[in-house]
Order: C-alpha cells, then structure tokens, then sequence
C-alpha cells in the first residue's frame, strides 16, 4: 500500500501563515493592502483566510472613504493631462 502525499501534507489553503513572507506579501497585493496591516488583521482576526479577505475589504473601504475622489483619467490623452497639471502647462 502506497502513501498518499495529499493526505500525510495537506494543504491549508484556507489559512493564512503570517510568519511566511512571500504568503504575507501575496494576500496584501491580492487584497489592496500592506503587509503591516496583513499582520495587524493576523493578531486581531487570526489565520482564516475567508475572515481575513472580509476584513481587509472592510479596512480598504474605512481608508478609501477618507479619500476624496478624483476624476477618472484614461487613455492617451490622459498622461497629457496630467503632465501638463503637474508643470503648469495648459495642453489640448
């Protein structure tokens, strides 16, 4: 009888390790925060990966609502735009 590898290793895919860095770094960029506050949320929420993702939106949302929103910008034109705010220069 031969061992399966799935079940002597599983995987905790719904757990976040926070003593991994590159696990850290990932769920912050996946999650639009920083890897400070991913560890903040680890202590205060623990390692469950569905109740840290609500938690990180939630945090996103209370940073985001002191943000005052600008105009959104895109296109070609939009790099002109904004060069030409930030020199002063008026483009067309």
């Amino acid at each position: 009888m031969t061992a399966d590898a799935a079940n002597l290793y599983p995987r905790h895919r719904d757990r976040i390790s926070g003593s991994e860095d590159y696990v850290v770094r990932q769920f912050a960029r996946q999650n639009g925060i920083t890897p400070a506050q991913v560890h903040q949320l680890i202590k205060k929420y623990g390692s469950n990966r569905a109740k840290l993702v609500a938690a990180a939106k939630e945090l996103r949302a209370s940073l985001r609502s002191d943000i005052p929103k600008a105009l959104p910008a895109s296109g070609r034109r939009a790099g002109r735009l904004i060069a030409g705010a930030i020199n002063g220069l008026e483009t067309r």
